[in-house]
């Protein structure tokens, strides 16, 4: 039977060669999104209350919302390692929580980290670093009550030092750091003054504001107090996010900045696991933590996070049993193995991709050194790419799987009477999706016509663009076939650029590119997570985009309480961003993967979650 799916996946490899298209598994940043319950604001839940198992009610959770159906089959029993499983991390580049930005990293840390709260397997918060909170009436001010004789461990196991609220006051003034430069620090501007802190730290303002203005302090070693900005609705569900992990100051000064995070041993853990290994870009390994508070729930030893760029090496590592899950990015992959009777998981992950642009001008590249003046400057240009891409061509003969054309941009968040906000922004547009399914070559023609001019240019063959992907065959067949259709649909040769995960993250950060394709999943439930990307500060814009007009939108939704008209803020935000189009839309992602025999139950693969392996439990 594995010798006959072997011989597929050969057979489908040589196939794909010779078409030059394939799947896309370009690594989306962030954690993964979808409609989740919203918790009660005013207290915490204390995840290790034991049941009648013995077990916590967290790990009952996990392991009633994900059972494997393939146990006992004798298909494909997994690794031999006891106790332990081996899961896929396509990125590890960065390890230090602050700076952090990919989904897998901030997987890995979901294991090795407390934030002040997780996720349960219904998505709903509970306590983790915080045993309990309150907020004020007007949802301004909130206290966290930090758990008490949970320790900071090594890369050993040992304890080092108790947590405590000075490390989140500390891991928090580092991320609104400019001199750190995280991606993720738009997440530190939640807090009242912050902005005003990062722009006087940055230089950009001569008004003094100093960390004791900000709306964090420790009030004692467990006490926690946040003061707010803006009102924010999801407040709850940010703060469980990876990259406001507590950082314990005197070892992170002892290690030194630029160290910290660049080893198992430049760093410590206070969440489930602690890391061991890592040997860069291929493999991290984690351990069982016994200081963790529900360490009696968690029965795995160790999990290895292993890199695969190369989807057909890692579904043969899977067959051979030396991995345990790997993700699937086609339906022929899936379909071989429903076809021998196989389970193949899915869940609705809610990642959204599409094509960074570079639109900086000449004004632009001078003020960000070592950036690109780049054609894509041109939204002409930028409409015509968009007009000339055939996303039902693309997903049909890529993917072959449940991916669809994306309607707008944000995929996975609810509307205000529950429904989808994806279907909000459509009916507003007149029913119609904001990003044409299929190629529409007079207007792709149309748009051509307008960026020439733009560019001073006479003819398509002037035009220079390159298509900035990261490593990985699915990566490189995704950006062939865009090449053929815009070499079709517009008379543009269009060149490929594949270059490390690493190395891409480089490039795009500091614009020196002028298409880079990537993805991005919500990190809570709420437009904003999406929307705000491309606001002039964020630090995850790297399109050099800024417009007052969608700037201005946004600040509105941080002021407007009533959840209809917000909405509508961002249902206008989404119409800006179309017209303006600092990224192009391509489709969007439908989840499928594979879990070995060995795993039975509690292994979370769900909306905000990409990894939760926490409470697994291994196949007796």
């Amino acid at each position: 039977m594995k010798n006959r799916i072997l011989a597929m996946l050969l057979a489908l490899a040589m196939v794909l060669s010779l078409a030059a298209c394939g799947d896309n598994g370009t690594t989306a940043e962030t954690t993964v999104p979808a409609a989740a319950a919203t918790p009660a604001a005013d207290g915490g839940t204390q995840a290790a209350e034991s049941t009648g198992s013995g077990l916590s009610e967290q790990a009952e959770l996990a392991n009633a919302v994900y059972t494997n159906a393939n146990v006992g089959k004798g298909m494909y029993t997994g690794t031999s390692e006891p106790g332990a499983i081996t899961v896929e991390c396509s990125t590890m580049d960065v390890m230090n929580t602050v700076k952090m930005t990919y989904a897998t990293e901030l997987a890995v840390a979901r294991h090795t980290y407390d934030a002040l709260v997780k996720l349960d397997g219904n998505n709903n918060v509970y306590g983790a670093a915080a045993e309990s909170w309150e907020t004020s009436d007007d949802g301004m001010t909130w206290t966290f009550h930090i758990r008490q004789g949970a320790k900071w461990v090594d890369s050993t196991g040992t304890p080092v030092a108790d947590v405590t609220a000075n490390d989140f006051v500390f891991a928090w003034s580092e991320l609104i750091n400019p001199d750190n430069a995280s991606e993720y620090s738009s997440f530190g501007m939640v807090f009242k003054n912050a902005q005003a802190y990062w722009d006087y730290k940055a230089g950009e303002s001569t008004t003094e504001v100093t960390l004791d203005d900000v709306g964090f302090k420790a009030l004692d070693d467990y006490t926690l107090q946040v003061e707010l900005e803006n009102y924010q609705p999801y407040f709850l569900q940010t703060v469980k996010f990876e990259v406001l992990s507590p950082v314990y100051e005197p070892f992170y000064t002892e290690v030194g900045a630029d160290a910290y995070g660049t080893a198992p041993d430049k760093m410590l853990y206070n969440g489930p696991f602690y890391m061991t290994e890592w040997i860069t870009d291929n493999k991290i390994v984690v351990e069982k933590n016994p200081t963790w508070y529900d360490a009696d729930s968690v029965s795995l030893n160790k999990i290895n996070f292993v890199k695969y760029t190369d989807r057909n090496t890692a579904i043969n590592a899977f067959m051979g049993g030396e991995i345990d899950i790997i993700d699937l990015s086609n339906g022929d992959q899936s379909g071989m193995f429903t076809a021998e009777g196989y389970t193949v998981d899915a869940f609705a992950g809610g990642y959204s991709f599409y094509f960074y642009t570079n639109t900086l001008d000449e004004d632009g590249v001078a003020a960000n050194p070592g950036s690109k003046l780049s054609d894509t400057r041109s939204v002409n240009l930028r409409k015509a790419i968009s007009y000339a891409i055939d996303r039902t061509q693309l997903i049909a003969t890529v993917f072959k799987n449940q991916n669809t054309s994306p309607d707008c941009f944000s995929l996975g968040i609810s509307s205000v009477d529950g429904g989808s906000f994806g279907d909000v922004v459509k009916a507003a547009n007149g029913g119609q999706a904001l990003y044409p399914a299929t190629a529409d070559t007079a207007k792709a023609q149309e748009y051509l016509t307008a960026a020439l001019a733009d560019l001073g240019y006479t003819d398509a063959s002037q035009i220079d663009i390159t298509l900035m992907t990261s490593e990985g065959t699915a990566n490189e067949l995704f950006s062939q076939v865009i090449q053929e259709q815009l070499r079709q649909n517009l008379g543009i040769e269009a060149k490929i650029e594949v270059l490390t995960i690493g190395e891409a993250r480089a490039r795009r950060n500091a614009k020196n590119y002028d298409l880079f394709s990537g993805g991005w999943g919500p990190d809570y439930n709420d437009p904003m997570t999406d929307l705000e990307l491309w606001t002039s500060n964020n630090s995850n814009n790297h399109t050099g985009y800024a417009s007052e007009a969608y700037d201005a939108l946004i600040d509105a939704t941080k002021t407007e309480t009533d959840p209809a008209a917000r909405e509508q803020l961002f249902v206008q935000a989404e119409m800006q961003l179309a017209e303006d189009m600092p990224v192009i839309p391509t489709y969007w992602r439908a989840e499928e993967y594979l879990a070995s025999e060995k795993i039975a139950s509690g292994a979370l693969r769900l909306p905000f979650q990409y990894y939760n392996l926490i409470y697994t439990q291994l196949a007796d």
